[in-house]
C-alpha cells in the first residue's frame, strides 16, 4: 500500500509540473506577441538651443522639420542633410533659412534622406524613417559658423 502513495505523489507532481510549462508556454508568447505590437515613437534629438518642434518625411524621402533656434543670436541655416550613412565629413545640401532667437522655422530638405544602403530613403505612410541629420549654420551677428549632428525616427506622411 505504500507504493501506491509513492506513485501517486509522483503522478500529482508531474501533472502539475506539466501544467506549470504550460503557464510557462503560454506567458512567453504572451510577452512575445506584447513587445512585438509596440509602436515605435517618433522623436528627434538635437543640440542645446536647437530643438525640433515638429518633423515628418514625405513619402519621396524629403524631411520637414520645424525647428526652434534658442542659441541668443539669430542664425542662418546653410546646410541641412538626413542620412544613416556615415557622414564624418558633415556633408550637407544648402539650404538659406534666417532664424531670429526663439523663431520657430520649417525647415524642408529637397534633397532626399539616405539609407544606409545609399538608396533614396522613400517609404509608405505610416512607416519610419531613422538616421541622423546634419545642420550647418552661422550666427549672424558674430560670423561664428556651426556643423551639429542629430537623432531622427521620423514617421512617412
Amino acid at each position: 500500500m505504500d507504493g501506491m502513495k509513492g506513485q501517486s505523489a509522483v503522478e500529482y507532481l508531474s501533472v502539475y509540473a506539466v501544467a506549470f510549462i504550460i503557464v510557462l508556454v503560454v506567458l512567453a508568447g504572451i510577452y512575445y506577441v506584447w513587445n512585438a505590437n509596440q509602436t515605435v515613437t517618433p522623436h528627434c534629438e538635437l543640440t542645446v538651443d536647437l530643438y525640433c518642434t515638429d518633423f515628418y518625411i514625405r513619402q519621396n524621402g524629403s524631411l520637414v522639420l520645424m525647428m526652434r533656434q534658442t542659441t541668443g543670436h539669430p542664425i542662418r541655416v546653410t546646410g541641412f542633410n538626413c542620412t544613416s550613412q556615415s557622414n564624418d565629413a558633415m556633408v550637407t545640401k544648402a539650404v538659406d533659412v534666417y532664424m531670429n532667437d526663439g523663431e520657430v522655422k520649417t525647415i524642408v530638405s529637397e534633397q532626399p534622406c539616405y539609407r544606409v544602403s545609399g538608396e533614396i530613403a522613400t517609404g509608405s505612410a505610416g512607416s519610419f524613417y531613422s538616421g541622423n541629420i546634419y545642420i550647418k549654420y552661422s550666427e549672424a551677428d558674430t560670423g561664428f559658423t556651426h556643423s551639429i549632428v542629430g537623432r531622427i525616427v521620423a514617421r512617412y506622411e
